[in-house]
């Protein structure tokens, strides 16, 4: 592996472990990083918007009480969910369940999904200043693997 493939997957998957984008977030539907002000970059704040956009959508989607937080039952509904998309698109075998085949595949995906999204430019490189918006959010983060609640695993596994 390339020198600038390695440090493109070791921020990639320090965005993912550090809860920057939780694997929902990272599904097609869910999270929209996009460079808002056109400067080339995804921003610290671009970064946070999306975050909050993705937060507002999960509200909406799973808040089944309608109080403005997703409780453990429906965080897990959430869970659920995700899970669910993820057999329907990488159950290559159709057993009802992902092996660690498929959720290395699953994870392949949402880390290509991370680098094209990160990708502005298109060049099929992360620079510096694509990755700069992350290692600030990481850093506002206290650098906390997995967010407030640790890592977004069914069984362990992703």
């Amino acid at each position: 592996m390339s020198k600038q493939n390695t440090i493109k997957k070791t921020i990639v998957t320090a965005a993912i472990a550090t809860g920057l984008f939780s694997a929902s977030a990272l599904s097609a539907n869910t999270l929209a990083l996009t460079d808002v002000d056109g400067d080339g970059i995804i921003s610290a704040q671009e970064i946070k918007d999306a975050r909050a956009a993705h937060k507002a959508n999960m509200l909406e989607l799973f808040d089944a009480d309608g109080n403005g937080e997703l409780s453990r039952e429906e965080r897990r509904a959430a869970k659920d969910a995700r899970y669910e998309q993820a057999l329907a698109d990488f159950d290559a075998d159709g057993d009802g369940e992902l092996s660690r085949d498929e959720r290395k595949a699953s994870k392949q995906a949402r880390r290509a999904a991370m680098e094209q999204a990160l990708d502005v430019n298109g060049d099929g490189e992360l620079s510096d200043a694509e990755t700069a918006g992350i290692e600030e959010v990481k850093e506002d983060r206290g650098g906390r693997k997995g967010g407030k609640r640790g890592g977004n695993r069914r069984g362990g596994r992703s």
